[in-house]
């Protein structure tokens, strides 16, 4: 059921009309069978492995508190969840290349869960809390729904239970201001998605698929379009679905913010998908840079620049899927930021809002060329095999006409639209705008979503990761 759907509409409707009038603990008993009806649409084998694994953990969950045996076998029976379903298609392709073994890898077809990869985040951030004594036991319904919630079941945010249970246990009021506010972050949303990212795909595809026929300009306006793309597609899949979550009343976490103004990768990283940064700088970074600490208390002592990130980044490319290109990425980020830390002993620890203009504009330029650089080997293995790369020895050129103009005034709205939430403080800071220029931005949104609606939509590129 794609969210951008007509059949999501009516099923979020029905699922609206029917949780209103009823009391709290029914309206959570509404919202876990409809996840469920929900998921069991893609497959009902997934809704089992779902259910599993919320088993699972809970009945861990209970009883971790201090014991970490208990903590390693929860962690480990999610994270063998996720390599069987993730990885084991690829790791099976490898052993037979490994020791030339006939037949066919892709014979296996083991099928993934959507949205399996966020799910496991989730448990396993519930184990170690729970295990740290900073998460109280949920009731079986509640910690059912927060797995399955279906708003987030897909493709996030990830919700820590801490933030998102105690929102289950009280009661939820869709006032005047929290239903213009969904609304607004469900137009944005769409606007992100079905407009800018839409056409960006296509252009992408274009500039992409034949990186020697382009050039090297070709290839860089791919690159630059092909981050924009990421963004607005995915900002826009969370935009949607957090409004329709604060239809129901239940505040999910922000995923971006204004990522592309950003001065050094670390702000980057606080405003680039930022419930997974937040999961792997809580279970990863911090984990690491005290083990590493305890060893050695210099901060100036390498090992504690430099560990750290490396290690956390090359966990989000794993995380991402197994292939070269995203570890070789997540390489690339970690190092971005080791470098910054090291700089740090040099310059004086200064917060980016108070640098000089100069070296704000300078910052974000970085940044941004460098981030962009780095999409090369996450959107392609082929990176590799030096085709790319060979594109900026090439003699192709691209012709600049009417795609490529319009390509790039989304571009602009893209940022227009940044700027707007960066100066507003949110998502929804449209919301304070004069009442005549929301509703001429609004009319204007919903023709823009209608027309670029009469045309195929790509799905999200990480819906069902």
């Amino acid at each position: 059921m794609d969210i951008i759907s007509g059949v999501f509409a009516g099923f979020v409707l029905l699922v609206v009309v029917i949780y209103y009038p009823l009391p709290r603990r029914w309206q959570n008993v509404w919202l876990l069978a409809a996840s469920y009806v929900f998921y069991v649409t893609w497959a009902w084998q997934f809704a089992l492995v779902l259910l599993a694994l919320t088993a699972i953990t809970y009945g861990l969950g209970r009883a971790v508190k201090g014991r970490t045996g208990l903590l390693w076998l929860g962690i480990g029976a999610n994270v063998a969840a996720l390599a069987f379903f993730k990885y084991a298609d690829f790791f099976v392709g490898q052993w037979m290349a490994l020791f030339h073994i006939a037949g066919d890898p892709g014979a296996l077809q083991i099928l993934l869960p959507v949205g399996l990869s966020y799910l496991v985040l989730q448990m396993i951030s519930y184990l170690i809390d729970s295990y740290r004594g900073q998460m109280p036991a949920a009731g079986p319904l509640d910690f059912a729904l927060y797995a399955a919630y279906f708003p987030k079941l897909l493709s996030g945010p990830i919700e820590r239970a801490r933030e998102f249970l105690p929102q289950l246990a009280q009661d939820r009021v869709v006032d005047n201001e929290r239903l213009g506010r969904s609304v607004t972050l469900i137009v944005v949303g769409l606007v992100r998605k079905v407009v800018i990212a839409s056409y960006l795909s296509g252009q992408v595809t274009a500039l992409l698929s034949q990186p020697g026929k382009n050039g090297p300009a070709g290839l860089i306006l791919g690159l630059i379009m092909y981050g924009v793309y990421l963004y607005n597609d995915f900002a826009g899949y969370t935009g949607i679905v957090r409004g329709v979550s604060g239809l129901m009343g239940i505040e999910l976490s922000p995923n971006f913010m204004t990522p592309f103004f950003a001065r050094t990768f670390t702000e980057f990283w606080n405003r680039w998908h930022i419930s997974l940064s937040h999961w792997l700088r809580d279970y990863i970074y911090f984990p690491i840079s005290r083990a590493l600490l305890r060893r050695d208390p210099d901060p100036r002592w390498l090992p504690n620049l430099v560990v750290a990130p490396l290690v956390t980044m090359l966990v989000s490319g794993l995380w991402h899927g197994a292939a070269l290109g995203l570890l070789f990425w997540g390489l690339l980020h970690g190092l971005y930021q080791a470098v910054e830390r090291l700089g740090g002993l040099w310059l004086r620890p200064t917060p980016p809002h108070k640098w000089p203009l100069w070296r704000q504009i300078a910052g974000a330029v970085t940044v941004f060329v460098l981030a962009t650089a780095a999409w090369l080997p996450f959107r392609d293995d082929g990176f590799f095999s030096g085709a790319f790369l060979r594109a900026f020895n090439g003699k192709g050129s691209i012709a600049v006409g009417q795609p490529l103009m319009l390509a790039g005034a989304l571009i602009g709205v893209s940022l227009l639209i940044d700027w707007a939430q960066a100066h507003g403080g949110d998502e929804a800071a449209f919301m304070r705008w004069p009442r005549l220029a929301q509703s001429a931005a609004l009319a204007l949104a919903v023709l823009v979503i209608f027309l670029s609606a009469l045309k195929p939509i790509p799905t999200f590129v990480y819906q069902g990761f």
